[in-house]
Formats: C-alpha cells, sequence, structure tokens
C-alpha cells in the first residue's frame, strides 16, 4: 500500500510540474506559440511521457486557466458579501475585477484568449445555457460537439466559474430591485450581462482609447470609477416629479 501512495503522490506531483510548466511558457510566449514538444523539453519528459498526463495543448491550457479563473471567482464572492445593498454589491465585482485584473496580468491574458473565441466554446454548451444559468445555475455540456472529454471537463470547470460569477452579479442586481438601489424598470439578466462585458473591457482598453484618456489625465481607476457614478444613474431609482 505504502509503495502505490508513494507512486501516486510522485504522479500527482508530475503532473503538478507539467501544468506549472505549460502556463510559465504560456505567459511567456503565448498559447499559439508553446508546442507540446517545448513543454516536455521544458519539464524534462519525453513526449510520450507527458500525452500519458494530457490529452494534448488544448487540454492543458484549459486546466491552466482554471485555478486563476477560481481564484478570481473568490476575490469577488468575497467582496460582494461584505456589501448589504445591490448597487454596492455591483460596485465592489467591478473593483474586484479590476484589482485582479492589475494583479495577475499575466493570467488576463490568458483568460483573454480563452474566451477570444479561438476555442469556439459555444460547441460544449447548448444555445439554452443562458437559461440554464438564470434559472438553475446549471450549466449544461454537448459531448457531441467534437471536443475529447478531458478537453471539456477542464474548460467546463472555467465555464461552471464564470457562470458563478454572472450568478452573483444577477442576484447582485435583483438585492439592488428588491432595496430599491436598482430601477425597477430594468430586466436583471441584461443588466447583468453589459455590466459583465463593460467590466471586462476596461482593464483590456484599446491603447488609442487609453492614450486619449492619458492625454486628458484620466487614469484606469479614475475612468472605473467615473464608470461607477454613470451606473448609479443608469441604475438608480428615478426622481419622482
Amino acid at each position: 500500500m505504502s509503495n502505490i501512495s508513494r507512486r501516486e503522490r510522485e504522479k500527482e506531483q508530475r503532473r503538478r510540474d507539467i501544468m506549472d510548466s505549460a502556463e510559465k511558457l504560456f505567459f511567456k510566449k503565448g498559447y499559439d506559440e508553446v508546442s507540446m514538444n517545448d513543454i516536455a523539453e521544458d519539464v524534462e519528459l519525453s513526449k510520450a511521457t507527458l500525452y500519458l498526463y494530457f490529452d494534448n495543448k488544448v487540454a492543458l491550457f484549459f486546466c491552466s486557466c482554471a485555478p486563476w479563473y477560481g481564484i478570481m471567482s473568490s476575490m469577488i464572492q468575497k467582496e460582494v458579501k461584505k456589501f448589504k445593498t445591490g448597487i454596492e454589491k455591483l460596485h465592489a465585482f467591478m473593483d474586484t475585477y479590476f484589482r485582479f485584473s492589475q494583479t495577475y496580468p499575466d493570467y488576463l491574458e490568458l483568460y483573454n484568449y480563452f474566451k477570444s473565441g479561438r476555442f469556439h466554446l459555444e460547441n460544449i454548451m447548448t444555445n439554452n445555457m443562458m437559461k440554464e444559468m438564470v434559472d438553475d445555475s446549471s450549466l449544461v455540456i454537448n459531448f457531441s460537439a467534437g471536443f475529447k472529454p478531458a478537453d471539456i471537463s477542464y474548460a467546463s470547470e472555467v465555464l461552471k466559474l464564470q457562470n458563478e460569477i454572472f450568478v452573483t452579479v444577477l442576484e447582485s442586481i435583483k438585492t439592488g430591485l428588491a432595496d430599491g438601489t436598482v430601477n425597477s424598470h430594468v430586466d436583471p439578466t441584461e443588466i447583468a450581462v453589459l455590466l459583465i462585458l463593460l467590466t471586462e473591457d476596461i482593464p483590456n482598453m484599446r491603447p488609442d482609447l487609453k492614450n486619449s484618456l492619458r492625454k486628458t489625465g484620466i487614469p484606469q481607476d479614475k475612468f472605473l470609477n467615473d464608470t461607477k457614478t454613470l451606473l448609479n444613474q443608469m441604475l438608480g431609482t428615478p426622481k419622482s416629479g
């Protein structure tokens, strides 16, 4: 039993070493410029041994993304829970996402690539995914979409975390509807999607737009605060009269 336990520990350590090596190379060179040969060489394993642990580079990339997105999700959940009103919770979401992007810029690049369309992630989800997320937070996986089961398993970890964040934003809006800090005439799902798109785009601002703000003395953090002010005006309860 002790020998089996030791072998299992060694196997798990080797798997972690492979993931660490792949992540390092993805950060340094970008997904497209990294090959399985590069990873095998860096981790000092044969390519045949590497394939015993991961079917392909796609699986390794998805596996590299999941832990970081888990950190992001945990940070967001923790901060949002600190506040009571819906609008405060939405501000906390935006602030935390921006702070994460500034603290872990390398991961932001990986995540941007993950969601860029390169992997056609829509092929592993049914067209009813958004409805399912809103109704019961489930994620429907289509195993006939051309992905290997392992690829789907690793990708689904990130997709489920995305869903977790979506539901957090959605529930924050519903809290705002209940406490009066969000206009009762807005559609919660529509605003949740809009807010997530807006929040994810601020750290990925086009260089020309970032330069335009810089010329007027507006750094990104001030732009974020101004955006929250505009959000208050857009979502706030209309004044009577």
